[in-house]
């Protein structure tokens, strides 16, 4: 199924720079958003799961790095590229050539471990050591010690997972939390990015100054996490979200047709940003193996809803919208403090690991 993902997005890009119709291109871009979600993401929880945690949180940082300078670089051409069908066509010729390492990567050995594959968990085991110096020897391992007796006998299915949610009130806690805060970085996220041409003075100003924000705090991210963890660095992030929501309320005019209201905005990218790039790494740490894709596609699907209301909130910034924004920037802060820190732990395999974890956790809080 992996060559599929590149497959989609790649055909739907090649579309749209042979269509001329606006509604047909709509169409077009309905499918360029599954592929671009099937690879993207797939791709996210795979380097999650093949990476040691001592590394997650650079290969993350690198992953935002390259989405931040790749923000810039569509900026560019599209300033003076403004026809759609050459763009469309350029960015199919980018993922084509991007997305080679997709054929020749090796599946996690965690996926097929939860699917009961021990076969196929040995030989991508082999595949992974021979990229390495590692000694181990894969036909050597006891794998059943890695699965508790119930975790054998599930069948790893969707309707499964939905029984395994409804089951563990830890697991549906956490999924919930996450899925709010996810609806609610996709709102601030792309509000402000299809908002720019009403927020600022000019548009192209507005794509400039968000990316290189967008840049600096890809670069910063990083740091930022590995110091403070996953918990305390996202509280930061959406508290600092709601002040400047807070700050954006006074109709002041700065002059040169500038506001505190623009000012902040433009300002609040640096903390939209830094949450955006790390909630995938969070996400993808909270969520055990056997219910990371349904989670990943609950939060993205909420996500993709908070993308499409964000720019109509952000494009008529007044008293009740803003003090709305800060809320939810409020409530997120509150879902992170509830949340537990991950950055020193393995990725748990089953939804039992998800309440040992949380039961091991309690006496840690802040």
């Amino acid at each position: 199924e992996w060559p599929l993902r590149p497959g989609v997005l790649v055909t739907s890009l090649l579309c749209g720079a042979f269509c001329h119709q606006y509604t047909i291109l709509v169409v077009i871009r309905y499918f360029q958003g599954i592929g671009s979600y099937l690879l993207s993401t797939g791709m996210t929880i795979l380097c999650l799961e093949l990476t040691p945690k001592e590394f997650r949180n650079y290969v993350i940082g690198v992953l935002s790095l390259f989405w931040a300078i790749g923000y810039s670089l569509a900026t560019g051409l599209h300033y003076l590229i403004p026809d759609w069908n050459l763009m469309f066509l350029g960015s199919a010729v980018a993922v084509i050539i991007t997305s080679f390492p997709v054929f020749i990567c090796v599946e996690s050995p965690r996926y097929y471990i939860i699917n009961n594959d021990f076969e196929s968990t040995r030989d991508s085991l082999k595949a992974l050591a021979s990229l390495t110096t590692s000694e181990i020897d894969p036909d050597s391992l006891d794998l059943n010690k890695y699965l508790s007796s119930s975790a054998k006998a599930r069948t790893q299915s969707l309707k499964q997972q939905l029984k395994d949610l409804w089951n563990n009130p830890t697991l549906l806690g956490e999924t919930l939390i996450q899925i709010f805060i996810w609806f609610c970085t996709g709102m601030f996220f792309y509000g402000l990015n299809f908002a720019w041409e009403v927020i600022v003075p000019n548009l192209y100003t507005g794509y400039l100054i968000a990316s290189l924000g967008e840049l600096l705090t890809a670069l910063g991210t990083v740091p930022l996490i590995g110091k403070l963890g996953r918990r305390r660095a996202h509280i930061i992030g959406y508290f600092g979200t709601m002040l400047l929501y807070l700050l954006a309320l006074p109709d002041v005019d700065l002059g040169g047709q500038w506001s505190l209201k623009s000012v902040s905005c433009v300002l609040s990218t640096v903390f939209v940003y830094g949450c955006f790039a790390g909630v995938y790494l969070w996400t993808g740490e909270l969520a055990p193996t056997s219910h990371r894709g349904l989670v990943f596609c609950a939060c993205s699907s909420a996500s993709t809803i908070g993308s499409f209301v964000g720019p109509y909130i952000f494009s008529s910034l007044n008293l009740v919208s803003l003090g709305g924004l800060a809320c939810l920037a409020a409530l997120s802060t509150v879902g992170c403090f509830l949340l537990v820190e991950t950055g020193d732990k393995t990725i748990c395999l089953t939804g039992q690991d998800v309440v040992y974890r949380r039961k091991k956790y309690y006496k840690y809080w802040i």
